[in-house]
């Protein structure tokens, strides 16, 4: 009768699971909770980026070693646009666990705001972070520690995001924490940095200041809007994505209950939105550095949970293209610095061939070239970007690197992981199921509400997993052991999700 009752019993879960219908599963005995957990988000980062900085590095990417990874879903919850994410999106449904429409910074679809897993840390005392490559108060840091229902009120978030009392924030954006007559952005006359020292902040503007603070909160504004791309970061003055995280790792693990940090390499994504392959590859592997920091600490540890993965892809990117079987990296590398930030506002219609020489490396522009560059001065007037477009789509087809747009794409995105419940981040996920399986590494949720179109079972091996049948909890309840695709009962009975019996 109890090998039965197993054998039903295992049949439902997997009749339940191939309906593709939302799942809860109570954990009796779980590994221990993570007490940190570290979360990077490549925004923009694609498996065609993650090639490309593989390609330009000419060795595997620190990325390439988790043992545990999947793909990621990262539609939103929008009427209008419902196949592809913008960033606010996409990042409220990883820090909240809830689909929403495109501009949304952690509300719901009727604008109301929804708790998000750094709110919930704080609440169990953790320590916080947020590090960024953008601005502070950029969509995928906003969504963590603020709420309103449009991205772009940006002097608006940068006080909730003060008000939520991070300890260490890290990035650019400092032209929405001063009012305007201080060169920001503000016009309600608040100087936020004042206020910031007031709550006990220790703010920092360049890369020395930073490392010379070794505890209590953080404000580091290290630019007025966005951070540089990597290639154009001044090592001296910037600090790097890697030198973020190792100093937001350094103060928070000393909290005793622990942390969880957010780390995003937000400038991968402007970089593939305008086409400038050498600056996304650059700003990939930037963000390699900073995994790495993050992996290293964890691997001295067992209490640690890192994760890796991107808010959605940009620019459908492709190592190849036009219609040819190649791809020449080399004119990549010889670019020295960012085609939109620095290259482009060099370029006149008398100096088009130095420019292009001395900044790409390429020294027989063709007559077809120049006629492309100087149309592209005549549309300025009306396309601000016209010359830095041109300029990109040069090179990449030169190099034969291929874009499919300059917005973002609906595909499936990388996740991996590494520590504490890791194996949970492995098949394909929703990206609302990231904010669940935190949850539950976290210990912070027992249940695990996994979305309608994942296509596994996050249970963790050697998790032991009570079903009760009916109301005969002591007479029979049956332990069942999850392993690899397989359940089995205290008897050593084993048997498949395909609901064959081994």
């Amino acid at each position: 009768m109890k090998k039965f009752l197993s054998f039903f019993i295992v049949l439902v879960i997997a009749v339940s699971f191939l309906a593709a219908t939302s799942h809860i599963y109570t954990v009796a005995e779980a590994a221990p909770p993570a007490k940190n957990v570290i979360l990077f988000i490549g925004d923009g980062m694609g498996y065609g980026h993650l090639t490309l900085g593989r390609i330009f590095k000419g060795n595997a990417l620190t990325m390439d070693g988790f043992t545990y990874n999947g793909t990621v879903s990262t539609y939103p919850n929008d009427p209008a646009e419902k196949w592809v994410t913008d960033s606010a999106a996409a990042g409220t449904a990883i820090a909240t666990g809830v689909k929403t429409y495109n501009a949304a910074i952690s509300v719901d679809v009727n604008k109301k705001p929804v708790e998000t897993i750094l709110e919930i840390a704080q609440k169990k005392g953790k320590a916080t972070g947020l590090v960024t490559t953008t601005r502070i108060t950029h969509a995928t840091p906003a969504v963590f520690a603020a709420h309103n229902a449009d991205r772009n009120a940006e002097n608006k978030i940068a006080v909730d995001i003060l008000n939520h009392k991070v300890d260490v924030l890290l990035g650019g954006g400092k032209q929405h924490f001063i009012p305007k007559e201080q060169g920001g952005k503000r016009e309600d006359d608040r100087n936020l940095i004042t206020e910031a020292k007031k709550m006990g902040y220790t703010v920092v503007e360049n890369k020395d200041e930073m490392l010379k603070v070794t505890e209590g909160k953080l404000l580091g504004f290290f630019k007025m809007s966005h951070l540089s791309y990597e290639m154009d970061r001044d090592p001296k003055r910037e600090p790097s994505l890697a030198d973020m995280t190792k100093k937001a790792i350094e103060i928070l693990s000393k909290d005793k209950d622990g942390f969880f940090l957010m780390v995003e390499g937000g400038r991968i994504d402007h970089a593939a939105h305008t086409h400038d392959g050498a600056a996304v590859a650059r700003d990939v592997l930037a963000f390699d550095e900073a995994v790495k920091i993050a992996l290293d600490f964890a691997k001295d540890r067992k209490n640690t949970l890192v994760i890796v993965t991107a808010d959605h892809e940009t620019g459908g990117l492709s190592i190849g293209g036009y219609g040819q079987y190649n791809f020449k990296p080399e004119i990549l590398k010889r670019q020295k610095n960012s085609i939109a930030d620095v290259i482009a506002s060099k370029l006149t219609p008398d100096n088009i061939k130095q420019v292009f020489s001395q900044y790409l490396g390429i020294e027989d522009l063709t007559i077809d070239e120049m006629i492309l560059m100087l149309n592209a001065f005549k549309e300025k007037d009306k396309n601000p970007s016209a010359v830095a477009n041109m300029c990109a789509d040069i090179v990449s087809r030169r190099a034969l690197l291929g874009w499919t747009s300059t917005a973002h794409t609906g595909t499936d995105v990388p996740i991996m992981a590494y520590g504490p419940y890791a194996e949970a981040f492995t098949g394909h996920i929703d990206n609302t199921d990231i904010f669940k399986l935190m949850m539950q590494a976290m210990g912070l949720d027992k249940n695990i509400k996994m979305g309608s179109l994942s296509g596994s079972l996050f249970l963790y091996p050697s998790h032991r997993i009570k079903l009760f049948w009916g109301k005969k909890e002591s007479n029979e309840a049956l332990t069942l052991h999850l392993h690899k695709g397989c359940v089995s009962d205290t008897d050593g009975q084993t048997y498949s999700l395909s609901n064959k019996n081994k």
